[in-house]
C-alpha cells in the first residue's frame, strides 16, 4: 500500500512539472507506424502476407509528410497506386523507380507508369545498368524503411506467402534512401562492409554463401525457387555436415518447374524439401541456427544475384526471427508433395489452388488479346496475377473463329492442368474439345450501343503528318515522319516519331510478321524518315498504326542506309535470340529453344535454328567439367535464356558459354 501511495504521488508531481502557464494539447499518438514497435533506434517489425493484409502497407504511404522514394519491380495495384498520388496532391515528393519491361511482358508497368505520372507523381524507369531491377523498398520521409519480398499487385498483397521488414534505424534508411537516390540517377553506389544490407550484384552472392556457410545447427529456407547450382552446392554441402536444412518452396507441376533437379540434390544430400500450395510461395528468406534471417527481394538464382538490382537484409532482431520462425513451422506443417485433384467443377479464381492438378473450371471471359503467336484469354483484367487461358497461334486453325473474339464475354466451362506461369495460374488449352461455351448469350448481345465507337471520319486526300493520326481513328490514312524510337519487347515492336510517345502515334509490328522484313522491324525503322499507310485505331487512349507488312512503309531518304545495320543501345531486359547480331560486342540475355546441340569433341554447339547464319552458343571442352552433364544432352530442346558477350566468328554471332550459371533452364 505504501508503494502505492509513493508511486501515485509521483505521478501527481510529474503532472505538475508539466502543467505550467497554458495546458497544450497531447501528442496524437502514432501506433499505427509499424517502424515504431520495439524499443530503441533499430526497431524492426515484420510483416507476414497474405496474414497482416494490405492495411500496414498503406498505412505507410498514408502517413508519409515530406518524401516518398518507392522502387519496384511490378507495380499492377491500383490502391497502391491511388495511395501514392493521393500523397502528391497532398504536397508529398513522391518518387517512384519501376521497371520497365518485368518478364513476360511491361504492359501492366507502362499503364501504371502513366497513371503515376498523370496523378503528379515523378515516376521513371528503373536504369539499363542491370538486367532488371527486381528490388522492392519504400523509404518514407527519411525517417523509415520498408524492404520486401513483395510486388504490388493483387496477388502479391493478398494470397501470396510474402514478408516485410519495417525499419527505423537512421543509417540503414539512410543507406536505402542512398541506393534509391544513385538508381534514380543512374550512378553507382557501394556498401560498408559492414552494413545488413545485401545488395545485388553488389555483394550478394558472397554474403549468401558465407551466411550458409555459418550454420552449425540448422537452415530453414522459404523461397520462390532454387535455380543457383553454387548455392544449392552449399546448401548440399550444409546438409552433408549435419545442418537440419529445411527448404519450402512453391508447389508447381514437377514436369516444369525448373528447381526441381536441385530439390532432389537436397533431398539426396539428407536435407528436407517440402512443397506449399497455399498460400503460393513468392518469399525469399533464409534462417541460419534460429540466430540471423536473410529477407528481401533476392531469388536464389543467378540472374538475381549477379546481374539484376536488388536488396535484402540480414536481421537479428529477437521478435523478428521468433515470429518468422513460426510463420515457418506453420508453412512446414502445411506443405505437401501432391494436390489431389477436385471433384466437379470450380470457380476460376479457385485455380491457382490446384497448380498441378486436373480441373475444370468456369467463368466469363472479360479480356482477350491475341499477340500473333499466342491468345490469352481472362476472366480478370487483373490478367498478370489471376487464372489466364493459353491458346497457341498453331492450333487456331481447330477454331471456326479466331479464339480472341469468339469466346470474349461468354461464359466457359474448360478443363486442363493448371500449371504457373511467373507466378500466375494458366491453363494451356491444346483443343476445343477442352473449351466449352456454356452460356446461351451470343458475344454480338454484348453490350454495344453504349460504349459504341463513334463512326470514323472520312478519310483524308492528302498525306498527313503524324500529328493529325489521332484525328482519324478509324480511317485509312498516310502518315509521314521520322522514326526516332524504337522499341522491341519480343513480342511486338513499336515505332515512335517522338521521344516523348506516351500518348502519341505509334507504329506496331507483331513478332509474327518479323520475318517479313529485311532486318528486325526495331532497327529497320529507326532514324528512318518514312511514309506509312494503314488504318489507325485507338490502345488506350493513344493512336496505332499496325503494320503487317513492309509493303505498308516507304523509306524516304533515310539518314542512314536502309542496308547498313543501325547500332542499337543496350537492350532493357531479355531479347529474343533473333536479334542477337544487333549487339556484337554487348553483353546480353537471349531468350528462345535450342533445336539441336551438336558436340564435337572439342567444342559443343548449341543451336536455335538450323540456319548456319544464325546465333550459336559455343562451349570449348576445358569448361565440360563445370556442367553435371555433357553439355549437348544436358540442353537440347530445352527453352532457355543464355547470358553472355555477343562476338562474331565468321560473320555468325555467338555467345561463349563457360559456366552453367550462364544458361537458365526453362523446360
Amino acid at each position: 500500500m505504501k508503494r502505492f501511495l509513493l508511486v501515485f504521488i509521483i505521478a501527481l508531481l510529474l503532472v505538475g512539472c508539466h502543467s505550467t502557464g497554458t495546458a497544450s494539447p497531447p501528442a496524437p499518438a502514432q501506433p499505427s507506424d509499424p517502424a515504431q514497435t520495439g524499443s530503441g533506434p533499430s526497431a524492426q517489425r515484420l510483416l507476414v502476407l497474405p496474414d497482416d493484409g494490405r492495411g500496414p502497407i498503406m498505412d505507410l504511404f498514408d502517413q508519409a509528410q515530406s518524401t516518398i522514394r518507392f522502387k519496384i519491380y511490378l507495380l499492377t495495384d491500383s490502391q497502391t497506386r491511388e495511395a501514392l498520388i493521393a500523397a502528391a496532391h497532398r504536397g508529398v515528393d513522391v518518387r517512384v523507380l519501376i521497371e520497365r519491361e518485368p518478364t513476360g511482358g511491361g504492359e501492366s508497368n507502362q499503364a501504371s507508369f502513366d497513371i503515376l505520372r498523370q496523378g503528379g507523381v515523378q515516376v521513371r524507369w528503373a536504369p539499363g545498368t542491370f538486367r532488371m531491377t527486381h528490388e522492392k523498398s519504400v523509404v518514407i520521409d527519411d525517417r523509415t524503411a520498408l524492404i520486401g519480398t513483395f510486388n504490388y499487385t493483387r496477388s502479391s498483397l493478398g494470397s501470396n506467402r510474402e514478408y516485410g521488414l519495417y525499419l527505423s534505424d537512421p543509417a540503414l534508411v539512410t543507406d536505402i534512401a542512398a541506393i534509391f537516390d544513385a538508381d534514380w540517377e543512374g550512378e553507382g553506389i557501394s556498401l560498408g562492409p559492414d552494413s545488413p544490407l545485401v545488395l545485388s550484384p553488389d555483394n550478394s552472392r558472397q554474403r549468401l554463401l558465407e551466411l550458409i556457410d555459418s550454420a552449425r545447427t540448422s537452415l530453414w529456407l522459404e523461397q520462390a525457387t532454387l535455380l543457383d547450382n553454387e548455392i544449392t552446392a552449399h546448401l548440399v554441402r550444409a546438409a552433408g555436415n549435419g545442418v537440419d536444412v529445411r527448404f519450402i518452396g512453391p508447389h508447381r507441376d514437377q514436369a516444369d518447374d525448373r528447381a526441381t533437379a536441385n530439390y532432389d540434390k537436397l533431398r539426396q544430400a539428407g536435407a528436407q524439401v517440402a512443397l506449399l500450395a497455399d498460400p503460393l510461395v513468392h518469399a525469399k528468406v533464409i534462417v541460419v541456427d534460429s540466430q540471423s534471417a536473410l529477407l528481401g527481394s533476392i531469388n536464389l538464382s543467378f540472374s538475381s544475384l549477379d546481374m539484376n538490382r536488388e536488396l535484402s537484409i540480414v536481421t537479428r532482431d529477437a521478435a523478428v526471427l521468433a515470429r518468422l520462425q513460426s510463420t515457418l513451422d506453420g508453412d512446414w506443417q502445411a506443405a505437401t508433395e501432391a494436390i489431389a485433384a477436385p471433384a466437379g467443377v470450380i470457380s476460376w479464381q479457385d485455380a491457382g489452388n490446384y497448380v498441378g492438378a486436373e480441373v475444370t473450371v468456369e467463368g466469363v471471359i472479360v479480356r482477350t488479346y491475341d499477340s500473333g503467336k499466342v491468345t490469352f484469354l481472362n476472366f480478370s483484367d487483373d490478367y498478370r496475377n489471376t487464372l489466364t487461358l493459353v491458346i497457341f497461334a498453331a492450333n487456331y486453325k481447330r477454331y471456326p473463329d479466331p479464339p480472341a473474339s469468339s469466346f470474349l464475354h461468354h461464359t466457359v466451362r474448360v478443363r486442363g492442368t493448371v500449371k504457373l506461369y511467373e507466378g500466375a495460374p494458366e491453363i494451356v488449352i491444346e483443343s476445343p474439345s477442352q473449351i466449352e461455351i456454356i452460356d446461351k448469350t451470343s458475344s454480338q448481345t454484348a453490350p454495344q450501343t453504349a460504349n459504341a465507337p463513334p463512326a470514323a471520319p472520312p478519310p483524308p486526300e492528302s498525306v498527313l503528318s503524324w500529328q493529325e493520326a489521332g484525328s482519324y481513328v478509324g480511317a485509312e490514312v498516310t502518315v509521314e515522319g521520322e522514326i526516332v524510337r524504337t522499341y522491341d519487347t519480343g513480342k511486338v515492336t513499336f515505332a515512335n516519331f517522338t521521344q516523348d510517345w506516351q500518348g502519341s502515334l505509334s507504329l506496331v509490328v507483331f513478332a509474327a510478321d518479323y520475318d517479313k522484313f529485311p532486318r528486325p522491324p526495331a532497327q529497320y525503322l529507326l532514324h528512318q524518315q518514312v511514309r506509312v499507310q494503314g488504318r489507325v485505331k485507338e490502345y488506350r487512349g493513344a493512336p496505332e498504326i499496325v503494320i503487317e507488312s513492309p509493303a505498308q512503309i516507304t523509306l524516304l531518304g533515310p539518314s542512314v542506309s536502309a542496308d547498313t545495320p543501325t547500332p542499337l543501345p543496350p537492350p532493357i531486359g531479355v531479347v529474343p535470340w533473333e536479334q542477337a547480331g544487333n549487339y556484337v560486342g554487348q553483353t546480353i540475355t537471349v531468350s528462345g529453344t535450342l533445336v539441336s546441340t551438336y558436340d564435337t569433341g572439342a567444342i559443343t554447339f548449341l543451336d536455335f535454328t538450323s540456319d548456319r547464319n544464325a546465333l550459336v552458343a559455343v562451349i570449348f571442352a576445358d569448361d565440360y567439367g563445370r556442367f553435371s552433364q555433357p553439355p549437348a544432352s544436358l540442353y537440347e530442346g530445352k527453352q532457355v535464356w543464355i547470358t553472355g558477350e555477343v562476338s562474331e566468328y565468321k560473320g555468325q554471332p555467338e555467345i561463349i558459354v563457360h559456366a552453367p550459371e550462364q544458361v537458365d533452364v526453362f523446360d
